[in-house]
């Protein structure tokens, strides 16, 4: 009986020690679940709040980039204005020049008819032949006449040309003045938003406090940018075959057998790289390709420090396949040079080309920056061949 009461009381203990200690588990294990559900929320809030921040940067930057084309074109135009001016007022000394030459031969021309006829006699005995003599005399002072009414018609003729100079002088100098005047409101305009921006790079910076954080957005910029590739070689594929396809119609139509291999690599974008080619910018290499960058990312270009504004140069012939802003390289642009090769050049503060459009060895596609949220001026240099990037430093001298 005893025995018996003991087992029951033991089953019990047992049975509510069991419960309790289930309970505390279910209310762990639901307590952890808050946790990583109140984590996994601050995680979404930190990347919703960082890509919103990403678009206002991109606004930003772009809206950086438009500024400083402006200000190009508004250099560009008073350059050409002072010049013109320099020109105006150059013409205007010839013609103060050609009008006081010009009075003073009326006064001689004046000055010699008032002499005539205050000594007729003098006259009369140069001409001194009966009637006769009257007709060359009165030939005389009609030649004399004509000659001053010339030289004051041309008198008139040149005042009216300084009137007209100096009028486009006037309107010359305010049109400089009224370019001057938004050239500084330009001005004003990117110092704002050149602020703007920076508090907006410190409010990304707050929510990459760890390097893992960093590193994945690292990775994402990267696959972005690999996505933007590969759009970017099926369209110039798709461009190319269908201007190949045009240009054998063409030919058709002109009663001619199909384009030739020649013409066809007019059409392409190039013929790929080979040897040698000059630097885009002349400047510091502060990483170098394969280098590390944070964790186990590595640098898939290198980046050249150089001045904001530096011009940025094609390397060789090609087409522009990317002339837009990109997450992580700012204003990028990237040209195809055929058979698989592209050259990218980011962190730009402008860009001076279109999507499309042929670019050659030299010239001027963009001008250096900090675009992309960088913290400090450079241009981010690339190669790829068949989308995998390569060491540029293998393609220019």
């Amino acid at each position: 009986m005893n025995v018996m009461k003991f087992k029951y009381s033991y089953s019990l203990l047992l049975c509510l020690f069991g419960a309790s200690s289930g309970i505390a588990y279910s209310a762990d294990l639901s307590q952890l679940q808050k946790q990583i559900n109140q984590q996994q929320q601050k995680i979404n809030q930190q990347q919703k709040e960082r890509d919103s921040l990403q678009s206002t940067l991109k606004k930003q930057e772009l809206q950086i980039g438009q500024i400083d084309t402006n200000l190009k074109k508004i250099e560009s135009n008073i350059s050409e204005i002072r010049k013109t001016i320099k020109t105006t007022e150059q013409e205007i000394q010839k013609l103060e020049q050609q009008e006081l030459q010009q009075k003073e031969k009326l006064q001689e021309q004046l000055d010699s008819a008032y002499r005539s006829g205050i000594h007729p006699s003098t006259l009369e005995r140069l001409f001194s032949k009966p009637a006769k003599d009257a007709d060359r005399m009165g030939a005389y002072y009609e030649h004399i006449n004509k000659v001053r009414i010339d030289a004051i018609n041309e008198l008139h003729r040149i005042q009216s040309e300084l009137k007209t100079r100096r009028d486009d002088l006037n309107a010359q100098q305010a049109a400089q003045q009224a370019q001057l005047s938004e050239q500084k409101k330009q001005e004003s305009e990117l110092k704002k938003t050149k602020a703007k921006r920076e508090s907006t790079i410190r409010s990304i910076d707050k929510t990459l406090v760890a390097d893992k954080n960093r590193l994945q957005v690292l990775k994402n910029n990267e696959a972005i940018l690999r996505r933007q590739i590969e759009q970017a070689m099926k369209e110039a594929e798709k461009k190319e075959q269908q201007e190949i396809a045009l240009l054998d119609k063409k030919k058709k139509s002109e009663g001619k057998p199909k384009a030739t291999e020649q013409e066809k690599q007019q059409v392409r974008a190039g013929s790929g790289l080979s040897g040698k080619y000059n630097m885009p910018i002349n400047g510091k290499i502060v990483n170098h390709f394969g280098s590390p960058q944070i964790g186990e990312l590595k640098w898939d270009a290198i980046v050249i420090e150089a001045k904001t504004g530096t011009p940025v140069k094609a390397i060789t012939d090609g087409r522009v396949v990317l002339a837009s802003w990109l997450q992580g390289y700012g204003q990028l642009v990237a040209i195809d040079h055929g058979k698989g090769y592209m050259s990218f050049y980011g962190y730009n503060q402008s860009i001076a080309v279109k999507k499309d459009s042929r670019v050659k060895a030299g010239q001027t596609i963009a001008y250096v920056g900090n675009s992309g949220g960088q913290d400090r001026s450079a241009l981010y240099f690339a190669i790829r061949r068949k989308g995998v990037a390569v060491n540029p430093l293998n393609w220019v001298k």
